[in-house]
């Protein structure tokens, strides 16, 4: 069965390999009726979901020359399916998701808009993951509070997390023991005293910043594993591999990775855990998991299919949007 589908991205003329091109082509090359839109042109015209788009006529890949988006303010309302793989600025992140949102109860989406929305975060981990597979876990604005949970266990090690980023992005690892603490945890928690001091509170504002607290699973530096899951099944991945001298792994800065292999355990779990995300309206995500823990959720473009690609020479992108269009039929999100 062919869909009209369109897929929103950002920075339409710079196709990269990676989602942005990845998928799209592969829908193309499975049958489907692919449009690319941008989604920093999405707008509501005479009550009507508009955005800038183009129609593929052919596969995109790295290098090649992306075609302008020809159909300027066209409705975004005419298609079987939208698949979301980016996000927006912060300053347009509530119009968009409101936008988003209302173009979502006129058509169907891979992931959910308010499922984008609110679990794209490491806050809201535990709405999917049981609690005996998630890390001990804090989210707080409180400098005081968070000084106090690291320095009450000396044998213990925290990372802390910008709730709402990602790439490896301000994150830092602390204990009691190390020396920077106080200012890594007061920087994690957006600097407010010395801020209030030098500009004051009535000036400036609110300071505050909320941050993640994870405790540190030591079994992340040689198991850590990104999972694609389409549906509920784990079409592809990889393992990532740590530097000597930092606790990241995140590919975009560097590492060395694999191709992925999961353990009977591991798959049994990925696959109850994408049954999950499912009923959440989550039918497309990537997972940081170090099992038995996870320690994040990529709802919105993550990589995945590209590393795999890459370790293995083995594109997956048909099998995987081909599984994710089968789990939404079985679930009655498309006929």
């Amino acid at each position: 069965m062919s869909y009209k589908i369109l897929v929103l991205v950002s920075e339409a003329a710079k196709f990269r390999l990676d989602n942005h091109s990845i998928i799209p082509s592969a829908l193309h090359r499975e049958g489907h009726d692919v449009h690319v839109g941008d989604i920093d042109t999405l707008c509501l015209h005479d009550n009507i979901v508009v955005v800038d788009r183009v129609q593929l006529s052919e596969e995109y890949l790295t290098g090649h020359d992306f075609p302008a988006l020809s159909e300027s303010y066209a409705s975004a309302e005419d298609f079987d399916l939208v698949w979301v793989l980016t996000g927006t600025h912060p300053e347009a992140l509530a119009d968009s998701f409101q936008l988003l949102w209302l173009l979502n109860q006129r058509v169907p989406f891979v992931n959910d808009a308010s499922a984008l929305f609110y679990l794209n975060s490491k806050i809201t981990l535990s709405a999917a993951v049981p609690a005996e597979h998630l890390p001990a876990s804090y989210v707080s604005n409180d400098f005081e509070y968070l000084t106090g949970l690291v320095e009450s266990d000396e044998n213990r090690t925290w990372v802390l997390k910008p709730t709402n980023e990602g790439c490896g992005a301000g994150v830092y690892f602390v204990n009691k023991n190390e020396r920077n603490r106080p200012a890594l945890l007061q920087a994690a928690t957006g600097n407010a005293v010395p801020r209030y001091e030098m500009y004051s509170r009535n000036i400036i504002g609110l300071s505050k910043r909320y941050t993640a607290v994870q405790e540190y699973i030591p079994n992340v530096r040689n198991n850590e594993k990104r999972v694609i899951i389409a549906g509920d099944v784990p079409v592809c991945g990889f393992r990532r591999f740590h530097f000597e001298n930092d606790d990241r792994a995140n590919v975009t800065l560097g590492t060395k990775f694999e191709g992925l292999t999961l353990t009977p355990e591991e798959d049994e779990f990925v696959r109850a855990l994408g049954k999950r995300m499912m009923d959440l309206g989550i039918f497309y995500s990537g997972i940081d998991m170090a099992y038995p823990y996870i320690m994040e959720f990529n709802l919105v473009n993550p990589g995945g299919l590209n590393y795999s690609f890459r370790a293995t020479g083995v594109d997956q992108s048909s099998e995987t949007v081909n599984a994710v269009l089968a789990a939404l039929r079985a679930a009655g999100k498309i006929s």
